[in-house]
Formats: structure tokens, C-alpha cells, sequence
């Protein structure tokens, strides 16, 4: 049975804007809340829903006689909306701890390929200290050379290079 927006604040003991703003907190005002001339009407979702996040218990429904064509609600029987609810907690939670399952294994992944990163990294820097050493070797060896007179140069290269030969 629909409630105004007046009613369900004397019903949880707070104030008409209270109400207003929780409205707008939930998003409850498009689908949930209608208006009727000058009067906002919150259907029973948007009562529950302001409820609970009110902190207080379901306000009890207005005292209505119901009509012979109108079955009576059993008082034990939960909520259909409060269950659907309850599932979609289920659902997300169940999705979140898969989400932190995966984004566990995507930080050992990470870390591996950085390992391997590095490892590389300390691989190609051993590399290139080992070419460094061999172009200073070889510069060394080209100021040697520079420094002997022309003739010995020949008679020099021969040596270190070979007859050519083999």
C-alpha cells in the first residue's frame, strides 16, 4: 500500500527532508516514488529500502481489512524482495571473492614476468659490461698499433692477425 513521504517519516520518527534526502541517496525517486498532484507516494520497496537504511525495522502497514478476493500474507513469510536482495548479495559476493582470486593471480603473474624482467635486464647489462670491455681491449690495441712506426705495423698485424693462411 502505497505511503506518502510524510507518513513514512512519523513512522520512523525523523523528518520529512531526512526522507528526501535518503530518497535521492538510494535513487529510489524515478522507479519507486510517483506523484499524485502535489504528493509524493513511495510504493513498498522504496518504504523497505528507506528502512533499512534508516536503521530502523519495516514500519507496520497501515491496518487494512483485507478483501475476501485478497489472500491473507502470512506474517512468517519472508519478503519476495528481501530474498531477491539476500540472492543478489550472494551473487556479488561470490563474484567479488572471484575477483580477488583472479587479481591474485594476475599480481604472482605480474611478479614473475617482472622477475623474468630483471633477469634479463641483468643478463643483457652483464652483456654489454663483457662488449665494453672487449671495444676498450680493441681500442687499446688500435693506439698500440698507431703508435708503431709504419714498418713494424706490417710485421705487427702479421702476428696478431695471422699469416692468413690457415
Amino acid at each position: 500500500m502505497p505511503v506518502t513521504k510524510r507518513e513514512i517519516a512519523d513512522q520512523l520518527g525523523v523528518a520529512k527532508q531526512t526522507v528526501v534526502n535518503y530518497i535521492d541517496k538510494l535513487g529510489l525517486a524515478p522507479e519507486h516514488v510517483t506523484r499524485v498532484g502535489k504528493t509524493d507516494v513511495l510504493d513498498d520497496f522504496a518504504v523497505s529500502a528507506l528502512a533499512h537504511a534508516l536503521g530502523k525495522n519495516v514500519p507496520p502497514r497501515m491496518a487494512t481489512t483485507p478483501s475476501p478476493e485478497e489472500p491473507v500474507a502470512d506474517a512468517a513469510a519472508p519478503d519476495p524482495v528481501i530474498a531477491a536482495l539476500n540472492g543478489r548479495i550472494a551473487d556479488l559476493k561470490e563474484q567479488n571473492e572471484r575477483l580477488v582470486a583472479e587479481l591474485a593471480e594476475l599480481r604472482a603473474s605480474r611478479e614473475r614476468e617482472l622477475s623474468d624482467m630483471r633477469d634479463q635486464l641483468d643478463a643483457a647489462n652483464d652483456r654489454a659490461a663483457h662488449l665494453a670491455d672487449r671495444v676498450a681491449g680493441i681500442a687499446e690495441r688500435q693506439q698500440a698499433m698507431a703508435a708503431l712506426p709504419w714498418w713494424k705495423r706490417g710485421t705487427f698485424a702479421t702476428k696478431l692477425l695471422g699469416s692468413g693462411s690457415e
